[in-house]
């Protein structure tokens, strides 16, 4: 055998032990790899929240993956402050859950549910649904699963539900024709949803202030019940000017940005927000400094939106 055949057997003798000695490093460290990777996403998956775990018993990352299986769902109108007010508890929780939006004139949802036309229902995955807001945040609110309950109980606040009963009336005068004008509110978004809802809320009568029964404005001809809805709707300015001279007397009434009353985080925030979150959806709105930036942070506190950006 010449120089050069000798050369290429030792060659290809040298390349096959090599090859023998690289093939199982490189099982390793592909080994080696695929275990720190795995590691890290076991860390990343199931690190706590800072509330506790989920329906499911593993972490939540908001925005990093779907929702857990096992969260409960919300059925409910996002004009509701019944529907808001469950909303808010599971926000403060922390709880994921899946929002289930009824239109204004689905009866059959509720029926199947819980056996009657009303809203919020809540259903937890191998329980009955049920209905009525309180009973829904006492369920949230206790769940341990989710940490220790954050609502202290209901104070007794007298100059709050003064100041807010002054705001009643121009607010549904103002509000109720901006709902069912509003392209954005999912409960709305067809004639009938609109027409069912205008049946539904009596509006007072433009010239005697007469406010009638629900059953007793469903009897009026369809006709009136829009000219009172359209009256209301063109009345705006004189409305929006007495809900302005009544809002500053909100001033000295909140304690803070993160809670209404002295006591801390309670059922008064639950009350208190649900009820005036209407108040952004009305255009020319003039919100106390202290009533902004209480909005502004229990939205945030809540994951409940405000209705700034539809405002009319």
């Amino acid at each position: 055998m010449g120089c050069q055949g000798r050369g290429e057997v030792w060659r290809q003798n040298v390349g096959a032990r090599r090859s023998s000695e690289r093939r199982p490093m490189g099982v390793a460290f592909r080994l080696l790899v695929a275990a720190i990777a795995a590691l890290f996403a076991s860390w990343s998956a199931y690190r706590p929240l800072p509330s506790g775990g989920n329906c499911s018993g593993t972490a939540f990352t908001p925005g990093m993956q779907n929702m857990p299986e096992g969260s409960p769902k919300l059925y409910g109108y996002d004009h509701s402050h019944y529907t808001v007010r469950c909303r808010m508890a599971l926000g403060l929780k922390n709880m994921p859950y899946r929002m289930i939006w009824v239109a204004e004139d689905d009866e059959e949802t509720p029926m199947k549910l819980v056996g009657k036309k009303t809203t919020p229902i809540i259903e937890f995955p191998g329980e009955a649904a049920f209905a009525e807001s309180s009973l829904i945040i006492a369920r949230v609110d206790g769940d341990q699963a989710f940490g220790p309950p954050v609502l202290k109980p209901k104070t007794e606040r007298p100059e709050v539900d003064a100041w807010i009963k002054k705001l009643s009336v121009p607010m549904r005068n103002l509000g109720r024709p901006r709902y069912i004008r509003s392209a954005m509110l999912p409960e709305f978004r067809s004639r009938s949803a609109r027409e069912r809802f205008v049946v539904t809320h009596p509006l007072p009568d433009p010239k005697t202030g007469e406010s009638l029964s629900k059953a007793d404005w469903g009897a009026l001809p369809k006709e009136y019940r829009d000219q009172v809805y359209e009256h209301y709707w063109a009345d705006s300015e004189a409305q929006l000017a007495a809900l302005n001279e009544a809002l500053p007397g909100v001033e000295g009434l909140i304690a803070s940005d993160r809670h209404v009353s002295a006591q801390g985080l309670s059922w008064d925030d639950i009350l208190f927000y649900s009820r005036l979150r209407g108040l952004t959806l009305i255009k020319g709105v003039e919100l106390p400094p202290s009533l902004q930036g209480y909005l502004e942070t229990m939205s945030d506190m809540t994951d409940v939106p405000l209705l700034t950006q539809m405002a009319m």
